[in-house]
């Protein structure tokens, strides 16, 4: 399942535009603050499941090496929403050392705090599976990373 949802993320056809999304989903798809503040908002039992996180090499970028960090954001036991973060390895070093060892906090509730500067904010929608995305761009201090979320077909759009 978790390598259905990194294929789902992996296209590259998003937008930012409001039609034709939903209301209730332009709340959350196009939300300008913390999802994860957002998410505690509705939730009774919100928590966090790390499914992956390591070093990675992206070879179309002259092999930098980013963290990758994969997280199911959850209501209970549900699958709300699957997450990655990738940051640039000059991120990690100078602004973010703590980032890999967030164990199972919300990213949102790190993030948030510092006040990052958001570059772009996009959504796409995959067809086949029927779900939606957004892909969030930042900069912390002048050092980028971005957020990637994919939520799952039983998320409730409130």
């Amino acid at each position: 399942m978790l390598q259905q949802y990194r294929q789902i993320l992996a296209q590259n056809h998003w937008c930012s535009e409001k039609e034709p999304l939903s209301k209730a989903q332009q709340e959350w798809l196009l939300h300008q603050g913390s999802l994860t503040q957002k998410l505690l908002q509705v939730s009774r039992q919100f928590n966090v499941e790390i499914t992956q996180q390591k070093w990675v090499t992206k070879a179309s970028e002259n092999y930098s090496k980013y963290w990758l960090r994969e997280v199911l954001l959850k209501e209970e036991d549900q699958p709300w929403i699957f997450a990655q973060t990738l940051v640039p390895q000059a991120t990690i070093d100078n602004v973010a050392q703590d980032l890999p060892i967030l164990g199972d906090q919300a990213i949102g509730l790190w993030l948030f705090p510092q006040k990052p500067e958001r570059i772009s904010l996009e959504w796409q929608f995959d067809e086949h599976s029927r779900m939606y995305m957004r892909r969030a761009c930042y900069l912390l201090k002048g050092y980028p990373l971005e957020i990637y979320e994919l939520f799952l077909a039983d998320f409730p759009y409130f």
